[in-house]
């Protein structure tokens, strides 16, 4: 790895001052983004008929940073992580508190603020009890199972949001799309066109700027380039402090003292209650958003330090930030990607950063709020127009490139209603057209991973030649289905529309037998099931055996329950794996065919069949001893040393491989006509298998010394025997390679 590009460790010195020298310049300038994003995240919620208590709200929000930021970083798993409350929380937060404030039209100035408070706590602690149930319990990873769409929707919403709040910040005048029409005339009177717009241009110039210039120092250096651009301008004009605060320029004026003030309890008791429980919907989106994006956040974290991080211990942590910070009536806060990956490629490794951060804001805080008089709104308000244009480009332009237009029309249509109705609204809607998107998409998916035929596709036992050629001819009527994924009702129908056509298929016979193997599927709703009992009376009408394989239990009961697969049901039937049930299949077409070779042959007579020279088989059962078995009785067990071969005449054997733990699995079985260890004849290779009878069986054995005896008796009995065992071979060989070209077509 080269050295430049490997990621610095963390530092483990208990050294105070060795740590802190390295992480002071990034504590500090993350104290100073996080002091920027406090003002103006508060001017943005503390904005209209609330903008009188704006120094209030500064206080507040500096407050929970402070908190959010000493917490996180004193229990993080990542030690140079910081903390600070988050835009989207804020611009929720804003609308939250204009949708109060208009619902209260007829109340005071103070109770409109009180319950505005009461509502930012109840959320707080909403949002903190969620972040830490959610890790408490370990779900942070189902949050992740939200529609990547939605999350994009909410975002563009979100940068709406701040754009509506940042002119309501700079103009006092709430500015939605659905009003726009008759906002803009009014906008572009001369007395307001210049409250708006150089906040604006700011906004936009930081937006171009930013991406392409991307030095810590760039975004403080335009902000303090501005400051000082604006009030050169009014010294030039002759313009005080005063006239341009009358003129709306200026953020307002603050009284002097602290910025902080305990209004808590003042809240609790004054707040209109109704009106706060009217808003618990959104509420509980955002709490829903806040999981969301401190698990993004966190994510992204991984990538920049190159280590994984605990999430639920994150999600932990946050929870208990944003509940001690809502006892001060703060909005809360979690743990931040931007600053974070600023402060750790400044070469921060130590949790001083988030404390260096912390006491700047309380440094601010403290020096109070007269110094606040000073700061023109256009700043403030380019800052947050900024932030609303940074997620707009991200997920409007951005998202035209790397979405598909499906999911990009999500987005789209979020945004549109977030900003025509409402936030929740959106969301709601984005989630439900994001679902059936799912659904259609899904269903566009074949839950059919093979479609095979009997005649191509037998099951593990070995029949008489005579057996295996009528399953070659009439294995057609044998059709196989193997399935996987999720059956539902998108899924399932295109399933049963995929069996009518093969039933209608006139240049293929008609199938007796559909079997269905379900080893592969994860998921059989209710729907689905409705489209089997659909299956089921169309094969009872033209006398079809439906045959179902590997079901789970859940399945099974799902089916039963549906209607299928009944005690008595002469129309479905079950096996455990696709191999019983194919083997069953095939019995059903060799018992109804006419031409159904007769199995009371002996041995003799089927290996004259099978022989160049019959004349030489009589020979050939001079070397040969009976064997009987009884059904479950074992030939050999796997392990025992080879010690010949073995025909069977009649009845069943099955070749099993035992696992352990008194599992075993069927690898073959063999019928009448076939041998049982010939490859072992030449490896002398001890059993790897067992062999155990199905049922009453009558075989022949041919020893080692029986076959060593034939070599030097009888040579030419021997060699005509050599070349049976070859062609057998040759023929199984032959089928297993047809068998798996079938399969990978």
């Amino acid at each position: 790895m080269n050295k430049s590009l490997a990621p610095i460790p963390i530092v483990r010195d208990d050294n105070f001052f060795k740590q802190l020298l390295p992480n002071l310049i990034p504590g500090l300038i993350a104290g100073m983004f996080s002091v920027i994003y406090c003002i103006s995240f508060a001017a943005l919620i503390f904005s209209g008929e609330l903008s009188p208590y704006l120094s209030t709200g500064i206080g507040l929000i500096l407050v929970t940073t402070i908190v959010v930021s000493i917490v996180v970083s004193a229990l993080t798993s990542f030690p140079p992580i910081v903390a600070a409350p988050q835009k989207t929380t804020a611009a929720v937060l804003a609308l939250l508190a204009s949708t109060i404030v208009t619902a209260m039209s007829s109340a005071s100035a103070e109770e409109k603020f009180f319950t505005v408070i009461a509502a930012i706590i109840f959320n707080t602690v909403l949002s903190g009890i969620s972040m830490w149930g959610l890790g408490w319990f370990k779900l942070g990873g189902f949050v992740r199972f939200i529609p990547y769409p939605v999350i994009g929707g909410f975002m563009a919403g979100s940068g709406w949001l701040l754009l509506e709040g940042s002119l309501r910040l700079m103009t006092g005048i709430s500015v939605h799309l659905n009003n726009l029409p008759s906002k803009l005339p009014i906008l572009f009177q001369d007395n307001l066109i210049m409250q708006w717009l150089p906040g604006v241009i700011l906004g936009i110039l930081l937006a171009v700027i930013l991406p392409r210039f991307r030095h810590f120092l760039v975004l403080p250096a335009m902000l303090v380039t501005a400051f000082i651009a604006f009030h050169t301008t009014l010294a030039l004009l002759g313009i005080s402090i005063e006239t341009a605060a009358s003129k709306g320029w200026m953020l307002g004026s603050f009284p002097k003292g602290d910025l902080f003030q305990f209004v808590t309890i003042s809240a609790i008791t004054g707040a209109n209650w109704p009106i706060v429980f009217n808003q618990l919907g959104s509420m509980a989106a955002l709490c829903l958003i806040n999981a969301i994006s401190l698990l993004l956040n966190a994510s992204g974290l991984e990538l920049v330090a190159e280590r994984d991080i605990e999430l639920n211990q994150e999600l932990k942590i946050a929870g208990i930030a944003t509940l001690v910070s809502g006892i001060g009536s703060g909005m809360g806060g979690f743990q931040s990607l931007s600053q974070s990956s600023l402060v750790y490629r400044l070469g921060g490794r130590s949790r001083l950063i988030g404390w260096i951060a912390a006491a700047v804001c309380l440094v601010i805080l403290l020096a109070g709020a007269s110094i606040m008089s000073y700061g023109p709104k256009m700043i403030v308000g380019g800052m947050l127009f900024y932030l609303g244009l940074e997620f707009l480009i991200e997920w409007i332009y951005g998202g035209w490139f790397k979405l598909s237009r499906a999911d990009y029309a999500i987005v789209v249509l979020i945004l549109f209603i977030v900003a025509v109705v409402g936030y929740l609204e959106g969301i709601a809607i984005g989630t439900l057209a994001a679902t059936v998107l799912f659904a259609i998409n899904c269903s566009q998916i074949d839950v059919t991973k093979r479609k095979l035929s009997g005649s191509t596709y037998h099951s593990n036992v070995l029949r008489t030649p005579a057996q295996e050629k009528l399953l070659r001819e009439l294995g057609d009527r044998i059709y196989i289905i193997e399935l996987q994924g999720l059956l539902f009702f998108g899924t399932s129908n295109k399933l049963l529309m995929q069996i009518r056509d093969r039933l209608k298929d006139e240049s293929r016979q008609i199938p007796t037998n559909i079997l269905l193997d379900f080893r592969l599927c994860t998921g059989l709703d209710a729907s689905a099931v409705l489209s089997f009992v659909k299956l089921k009376q169309i094969a009872s009408k033209q006398q079809i055996n439906l045959v179902f394989t590997n079901l789970s239990p859940v399945y099974l009961q799902r089916l039963q329950q549906g209607g299928c697969l009944q005690t008595d049901d002469k129309t479905c039937y079950n096996f455990p794996d696709l191999d019983r049930g194919l083997e069953w299949c095939e019995q059903q077409i060799l018992v109804t065919s006419e031409e159904t070779p007769t199995s009371n042959l002996s041995l003799q007579q089927q290996l004259e069949a099978n022989f160049s020279h019959p004349e030489q088989v009589a020979q050939l059962m001079h070397y040969l001893k009976p064997v009987h078995l009884e059904k479950d009785e074992y030939l050999f067990r796997q392990g025992d040393p080879f010690n010949g071969l073995y025909f069977v005449e009649s009845g069943r054997v099955s070749v099993v491989l035992e696992l352990g733990n008194n599992q075993t699995k069927r690898i073959r079985s063999y019928t009448g006509g076939n041998t049982i260890g010939e490859m072992g004849l030449y490896r002398q290779a001890p059993r790897m298998a067992s062999v155990i009878a199905d049922e009453i069986s009558s075989l022949y054995f041919l020893s080692n010394q029986d076959f060593e005896s034939m070599e030097i008796d009888a040579p030419l009995v021997a060699s005509a025997f050599h070349r049976f065992i070859v062609n057998l071979l040759a023929e199984r060989l032959n089928h297993r390679e047809q068998e798996l070209k079938n399969l990978l077509q």
